[in-house]
């Protein structure tokens, strides 16, 4: 979301957030307002965001190899209305690939990473445009979708004909192409609904953990929040569903579950479930007053063994193996492998690591 001299913007990031946490659009127009605390990046999220940055460089070269006429929007700078202006002139003049596009209908904003000619023609002349997008990613999701669907609709207002087809270029190169009309409608539907939200009166939401916290600028303002609220979710591996269930009973907060009587019972909750979230809470009360963490060991179960139960008794010979992998290493990267055993009964650790494809086959598999 933008604020400009004509109105607030919404890009199809924003919409994507919508759908994956309403609390995030909450914050997002609290901010417009009044400007809020960001959470800063991570090391793996500036990772992931350099990877992103070079897999499109990488894929801009190759478009360039394929293709006679390229033009870059965001090379002549120039403010938003100018953006919009070159993308549509680069269209009307029938460029091969258009790099960061950017393209408007009203108070919708897109940023597509390229525009990609086609023979379909249209009232820009005897062709069109589709969307293609980079990705890190090595399999396509929903949300990539949506923003391709949310792109080709703003292409659609450009040339008065809606892209047959839409692309997205995933992390090992492969190309993912979907119908556009398969999703026009949803999309539509989505977008009104998205509109009706950020225009509308306020509504209050809360923020209940994700997927999107560990890569979202306000999940410091986040966890601020359950924390001084005490919230349920802060109870290890309880679901959504049990937390409804506590809080139409009245328990409301970890210190209430921690402090529930054992007697007590929950409507539509196994006793078992109650007594293991009970017991988890508790745990995590203790350890909040008194500094420790705790250590509960619970009963073996042997006519069921399971977990750690499963595994043969300690012996001086065992050896822990333990291998790593990079995912963002371009066709993945998984040589870090570990052994640790014992040497004359001191522990120790031998690896047999290595960073590049290359160096990964040149490493002998010899044992410590």
């Amino acid at each position: 979301m933008q604020r400009t001299g004509s109105g607030i913007l919404y890009s199809a990031s924003d919409l994507v957030n919508y759908l994956e946490c309403e609390h995030l659009t909450t914050l997002d127009l609290i901010d417009l307002e009044t400007p809020l605390q960001r959470t800063e990046s991570s090391d793996e999220a500036k990772l992931i965001q350099a990877k992103g940055y070079a897999h499109e460089a990488d894929f801009l070269e190759v478009l360039k190899g394929r293709h006679d006429s390229f033009v870059d929007i965001s090379a002549a700078g120039g403010n938003l209305d100018q953006k919009v202006a070159a993308t549509a002139q680069a269209m009307h003049e029938g460029k091969d690939i258009i790099f960061q596009a950017t393209l408007r209908d009203g108070c919708l904003i897109g940023h597509a990473d390229f525009l990609r000619r086609v023979s379909s023609p249209s009232l820009l002349g005897n062709w069109s445009y589709e969307v293609l997008d980079t990705k890190l990613a090595r399999s396509s999701k929903a949300k990539f979708v949506i923003q391709l669907g949310f792109y080709s609709a703003l292409v659609a207002k450009v040339q008065g004909l809606q892209p047959v087809l839409m692309h997205v270029v995933l992390g090992d190169r492969t190309e993912a192409v979907y119908r556009t009309a398969d999703y026009a409608r949803y999309l539509n539907l989505l977008i009104l609904r998205f509109l009706d939200r950020v225009t509308g009166s306020a509504l209050e939401t809360y923020p209940v953990p994700c997927e999107k916290c560990d890569l979202c600028k306000w999940s410091g303002i986040c966890e601020a929040t359950r924390l001084k609220d005490d919230h349920l979710c802060q109870v290890a591996n309880i679901t959504r569903l049990q937390i409804r269930k506590l809080e139409s009973a009245g328990v409301a907060t970890l210190k209430a579950l921690a402090r529930l009587p054992t007697e007590a019972r929950i409507p539509k909750m196994a006793a078992e479930t109650l007594d293991t979230l009970h017991h988890q809470a508790r745990l995590q009360l203790l350890a909040r007053e008194t500094g420790q963490n705790q250590l509960e060991l619970l009963p073996p179960q042997l006519e069921a063994l399971r977990g750690l139960g499963r595994l043969p008794r300690p012996d001086a010979g065992d050896l822990f193996f333990d291998m790593e992998g990079d995912p963002l290493e371009e066709g993945g990267l998984e040589y870090l492998f570990g052994l640790y055993f014992l040497r004359r009964d001191q522990p120790e650790f031998k690896t047999f690591w290595a960073h590049s494809h290359p160096a990964g086959r040149a490493v002998p598999a010899s044992p410590p």
